[in-house]
């Protein structure tokens, strides 16, 4: 080895080398930094992540507002709201418009935990609603907290609906409902006073503010008792959004709280053997079991000695009605499947652990196959975790997300729903149309499903409107329909002539169809709008979630076609009366229950046989279509169509 000597600067770099050993031994002081206080929120430390963004704030100027924003969020969440205010009253102006509405809507949100309500519903109450949907969103949630907070039910109950209309899915929309249920019941525990009456025709809001000082009567009485007085109720408003939450708060408890079998009213060959559920687990209850014949198919072979399948589901939590739902269409089919060796059960609670959590446990415990989660949220995670086990996973995975090796899918899609209107148009030879569809992400990937098989087919789509349900709604469907023009022309006619003519508006003359993938609140307001500006008479399409099963008879929807299940189109079938007399017996006569998510829960069961039979090809006449496992691991579902007719769906019976 040849040394190379730099006789010049051989001092100086012994003396940078003595400084930098001497500073080594001194520990550095770390730079705040927007990630790193990101990083303590994640773990829980909202106290340090709130310090940290000032900190980082005080770093970076250019950026200060949108941080201090940030650590007001991290106060209110550990809560601190005197520390939010004080953030609050750091931020420098100019504030752009979003940076003022978050600013008054933390110092609401903040008024609201200082139990300072009244302040905080006039600091909210003064912002115009927004037209961005997580806007939106933040700003009805907030509002109906804080209607219950000041003795306002009735505009609690407004923006919970403003807030289902913004929903992505029914899991949303369930979860809305079961915290406006529960923020009512706990006003009136504490006295508030309602009056339906201030309701006038509305039955639906009659109905919620009739429902909140029962279930404020009915928590922790012996059941017999609350299922008396609540019987009237009940019986008034037997497909109300409140029914099944009203239903499950009488029956008492209905998740089981040790592995004790519960006597059935009908006998079956053996109950479910559940092994003592753990802190994060739950057995599963035993109500009255259907029993409905099974599929004629091949058994499943048995499990191992000691396994298990394991369900994950949310049964606590804001997604615990959907988790519900999904939990008693599982156990219809189970109770109902006359296997001589009868599987053992257990559901693990997802709105009480993580998902990590979840499988962690079910692998421990001993499970052979999986089945759930539910939330799209939930099935990325579960995928991320890499799973050994088995899964037939309850939603679909979003497009960033690849799944594992035996990593099923099956889900109700809003985007297949629209894949299959796109193919009924063009079916129908229809090749010109407009959508009209509700602001949000979940509205865009159902457009943008819809328009690629559209286009794909040769269609051709005239024009897209996201409609946010304010008074420039009128405004888009006018210029939508080209309205507009033949007022124009109107008025040039008259200029010329100097006269006034007899006027009729006329719509565009080159429209074959109109779609609206959107929920039933939406779809049912716009419809007489679209009759309205002389668009009654263009054929309609939706995807199913136009028709809400628990919302009975929907008149204004009649004429409309789309997609559905047959357990909601063959509502009249025999087989499924008989099923959901067998679930009305087993899980009361709960209306709202037996609708899509108690179908989803029910084929799940199905499928988990078939799977475990032979998880390379399956088939499947199910309650939620024709089902069957492409190449993919996604499970494909055939659908129904229907005609709203009478305000409910009637199957047609010509084929696409």
């Amino acid at each position: 080895m040849r040394l190379v000597k730099f006789p010049r600067f051989t001092g100086a770099l012994l003396a940078l080398s003595a400084l930098l050993n001497a500073c080594a031994t001194a520990p550095a002081t770390p730079v705040a930094s927007r990630e790193h206080a990101a990083l303590l929120s994640a773990r829980g430390e909202h106290a340090a992540a709130a310090a940290e963004y000032e900190a980082a704030a005080a770093l970076s100027p250019a950026i200060g507002n949108e941080l201090l924003l940030l650590a007001a969020r991290e106060w209110l969440r550990v809560p601190q709201p005197a520390a939010a205010d004080a953030t609050l009253a750091r931020l420098a102006p100019p504030l752009d418009a979003n940076q003022n509405f978050e600013r008054e809507v933390i110092g609401a949100e903040s008024a609201l935990l200082a139990d300072d309500a009244p302040r905080g519903w006039t600091k909210l109450t003064t912002l115009a609603v927004p037209t961005q949907p997580t806007a939106a969103a933040t700003y009805h949630a907030l509002r109906q907290k804080l209607a219950v907070a000041v003795g306002k039910p009735l505009e609690a109950i407004r923006s919970a609906r403003d807030r289902e209309t913004l929903a992505s899915d029914d899991a949303q929309r369930l979860a809305i409902r079961k915290e406006l249920f529960d923020g009512l019941r706990a006003a009136g525990e504490r006295g508030l006073r309602f009056d339906p009456r201030s309701a006038g025709k509305d039955s639906i809001a009659r109905g919620w503010l009739e429902a909140a000082p029962l279930a404020a009567r009915i928590g922790g009485i012996p059941q017999a008792t609350a299922m008396s007085l609540t019987a009237s109720w009940r019986g008034r408003y037997p497909s109300h959004p409140a029914a099944a939450l009203i239903l499950e708060l009488a029956r008492g408890p209905t998740v089981a709280q040790a592995a004790k079998p519960v006597p059935t009213k009908t006998a079956i060959a053996a109950p479910p053997t559940v092994a003592a559920p753990a802190a994060t687990t739950t057995a599963a209850p035993a109500p009255a079991p259907p029993v409905s014949p099974p599929p004629s198919v091949s058994p499943p072979p048995p499990l191992p000695p000691g396994s298990h399948v394991a369900v994950l589901l949310p049964l606590t939590g804001r997604n615990a009605s959907a988790g519900l739902q999904v939990r008693d269409g599982l156990l219809s089919a189970y109770y109902g499947d006359d296997t001589p060796d009868r599987v053992t059960l257990r559901f693990y609670d997802t709105g009480a652990q993580s998902i990590a959590q979840a499988l962690g446990a079910a692998n421990a415990a001993g499970a052979s196959f999986v089945i759930g989660p539910l939330t799209r949220d939930e099935v990325n995670a579960a995928a991320d975790a890499a799973p050994r086990l088995p899964v037939l996973a309850l939603n679909f995975l979003t497009t960033e997300h690849s799944a594992p090796p035996r990593f099923r899918q099956f889900g109700l899609s809003p985007e297949d729903e629209a894949r299959a209107v796109a193919k009924r148009v063009l079916a129908d030879g229809r090749r010109r149309g407009i959508v009209f569809a509700p602001t949000g992400e979940w509205s865009e990937r159902v457009v943008r499903a819809f328009k690629e098989e559209f286009t794909a087919g040769g269609g051709n789509l005239l024009d897209v409107q996201y409609l946010a349900g304010t008074k420039e709604t009128a405004t888009a469907i006018q210029a939508a329909l080209r309205i507009d023009d033949s007022k124009a022309r109107h008025d040039r006619l008259q200029r010329i002539l100097g006269t006034t003519l007899a006027f009729q508006p006329r719509r565009r003359g080159d429209l074959d169809f109109l779609f609206t993938p959107a929920p039933s609140a939406f779809a049912r307001q716009l419809r007489p709008q679209l009759q309205f500006f002389f668009a009654g008479d263009i054929p309609a399409y939706a995807t199913a979630d136009a028709f809400d099963p628990a919302a009975g008879a929907q008149i204004d929807l009649d004429g409309v076609l789309l997609p559905d299940m047959p357990w909601i189109v063959q509502r009249d079938d025999a087989g499924y009366a008989r099923l959901r007399n067998e679930a009305a017996d087993a899980f009361g006569n709960d209306v709202p229950a037996r609708g899509r998510l108690f179908a989803l829960g029910h084929d799940a069961w199905r499928l988990q046989g078939l799977l475990r039979s032979n998880d390379q090809t399956v088939t499947l006449d199910g309650l939620t279509g024709t089902l069957a496992l492409d190449a993919s691991g996604r499970v494909q579902r055939t659908l129904e169509w229907a005609r709203i007719d009478d305000g409910l769906p009637k199957p047609l019976d010509d084929k696409p």
